[in-house]
């Protein structure tokens, strides 16, 4: 036996597969994942505009819009609740959670408060605690998303109150809503 080896008794080594490339991720597949936070946007700034508009209040329009809410809260929540426990716990927190705010929103339309209260200001309210439970839901969820629709509501009240003023702030509140679903965007794509 010799030390030295022959070409022939070298068997090569296995070829490294190719590294391994993160899947490409189109603009419009990051768009439909952040839809859900996009539409609770939307919904939110619609409502008070639609109450803004309307001669009457429209109860449906939260008694529906608040458990919507709700269940994407849930469903944003869903995957870091580890266990049946979690998951029934996050359920429970949020359904107590969006039965409060919508009790608080509702309050906003009975006759004795709505005599107290100018249309304006139930606008203004509403949007407020819109923005103020998304906001707490996001955080008893975990979600970043939900947290960011919260404050992105929330941080639209100054300017709704401008608004009724100021035909120049209605372009910012889009542009508002336009950056932040931007910023969903980008950050599904980075993902």
């Amino acid at each position: 036996m010799s030390d030295s080896t022959t070409a022939a008794d070298i068997t090569p080594a296995p070829a490294l597969p190719p590294a391994a490339q993160p899947p490409t991720r189109s603009w419009g597949r990051a768009i439909v994942a952040e839809a859900p936070y996009l539409l609770m946007l939307l919904a939110g700034l619609g409502g008070v505009a639609y109450a803004g508009a309307s001669d009457t209040p429209n109860l449906i329009y939260w008694q529906v819009l608040a458990p919507v809410f709700g269940l994407l809260c849930i469903a944003a929540g869903w995957n870091a609740a580890a266990g049946r426990g979690q998951r029934i716990r996050l359920i429970w927190t949020q359904a107590a959670h969006w039965a409060a705010f919508l009790a608080a929103m509702l309050l906003l339309f009975l006759p004795s408060v709505r005599g107290v209260v100018n249309d304006n200001a139930t606008e203004i309210g509403l949007l407020l605690l819109l923005g103020l439970g998304t906001f707490v839901a996001g955080v008893h969820a975990g979600s970043w998303r939900i947290i960011a629709v919260g404050a992105a509501l929330t941080a639209t009240v100054p300017a709704v109150a401008v608004l009724q003023q100021s035909a120049m702030l209605i372009a910012g509140g889009g542009l508002l809503a336009v950056l932040v679903g931007a910023a969903f965007v980008f950050a599904r794509a980075r993902a």
